[in-house]
């Protein structure tokens, strides 16, 4: 139970966050007129249009994604010894999508703050975004402790690629971005670790959050784009977060059966 409260408590603070870039952003003059100007910028930027049509959000659109996705996510459920977690861990990146889409095309609004002459309609949050960073939360979760690291720091740089290229061809704003990976962060922390040793300490977690962050922000340097840093900064916390074993407070008393193994 106490577990289970931690866990709806961080994906409440996650919901939090994607509100609080919903209404800067959004219901803001001030927030609309810097998302747009960085919009306006990233767009038509083509020096890595190749690059990021290959890696980044046509991969997204692939089937052949998604059953990779789910291998491994059992594979690795597996490996961590989940059981049921694991049907959750299958059915909420595509949740995420679908919630991504209702809440963009049917249920939050976009006033009209600002005169805007591209892209005047709703482009929050990012369904792009919502799959792509669906998939690599679902592998961190699943994955026993001393991978799910790994995954964490590929995917955060993975994920700002395909935030970039998202932005790069006028397909959403930076703000879209960032809102879908606190909405899907929300949806994946909630997932109940299935053993108590499943997941980081919150200090190792913190390290993985510094270390994945690191090539995003060399990244936007590299390609004179700042906005990529903080996508990617964004992203990095939130797998970190991810990697989070929750339920690790103590280790677990050994049965009967174990102390009698041990013995023997």
């Amino acid at each position: 139970m106490k577990e289970m409260t931690l866990r709806l408590s961080g994906s409440a603070v996650l919901l939090a966050a994607m509100a609080v870039v919903y209404l800067l952003t959004v219901w803001t003059t001030r927030g609309q007129t810097v998302d747009q100007r960085i919009y306006l910028e990233m767009y038509g930027a083509d020096t890595w249009r190749d690059l990021l049509h290959h890696l980044g959000f046509e991969q997204v659109t692939d089937p052949r994604l998604w059953l990779v996705t789910a291998v491994a996510v059992i594979v690795l459920g597996l490996a961590a010894r989940r059981r049921w977690s694991i049907v959750a861990l299958l059915v909420l990146p595509a949740a995420g999508v679908v919630i991504a889409r209702a809440l963009r095309t049917v249920i939050l609004p976009r006033p009209e703050l600002i005169d805007i002459v591209r892209a005047a309609f709703n482009t929050f949050p990012s369904g792009h975004t919502a799959a792509a960073f669906g998939c690599v939360a679902a592998a961190v979760r699943a994955a026993p402790r001393q991978v799910a690291p790994v995954i964490a720091v590929v995917g955060a740089m993975w994920v700002t690629v395909v935030g970039q290229g998202l932005m790069e061809v006028g397909a959403h704003r930076p703000s879209d971005v960032i809102g879908s990976l606190f909405m899907v962060g929300a949806l994946l922390f909630a997932v109940p670790d299935s053993r108590r040793d499943v997941g980081v300490r919150p200090r190792t977690a913190l390290l993985v959050a510094v270390v994945a962050a690191v090539a995003p922000v060399v990244w936007s340097v590299y390609t004179g784009h700042p906005v990529l840093a903080a996508i990617g900064v964004v992203a990095a916390a939130v797998s970190g977060l991810l990697t989070v074993g929750v339920g690790r407070t103590r280790p677990a008393t050994p049965t009967s059966r174990e102390r009698a193994q041990a013995v023997a």
